[in-house]
């Protein structure tokens, strides 16, 4: 499912335009990349959890040019399924 498919299925179901569902569609994305970039966690019930992770500097190997890289920390983006969400998937 696409973005497209996404909002048009979600105007059907709460008899919202189109152009509505867009608007609040783009601002929850844009409320939950606020507050992962601040450093927060964020939890939507029935859902999961989206919480920034650190991943810290590490060396690799690199086999083609036979030398070790240092990798720069980064911050990932982790995801915990919530349980209601896995005991859902896990029934059908």
């Amino acid at each position: 499912m696409n973005n497209k498919e996404f909002i048009e299925r979600v105007s059907l179901k709460t008899n919202y335009e189109t152009e509505d569902v867009k608007e609040l569609s783009a601002a929850l994305i844009g409320v939950v990349l606020d507050e992962i970039g601040e450093g927060n966690s964020i939890t939507i019930q029935g859902f999961g959890a989206f919480e920034p992770r650190e991943k810290a500097r590490r060396k690799v190997y690199n086999p083609t040019s036979k030398t070790f890289i240092v990798v720069p920390p980064k911050t990932t983006l982790g995801y915990k399924m919530s349980a209601a969400l896995k005991d859902r998937l896990n029934m059908e």
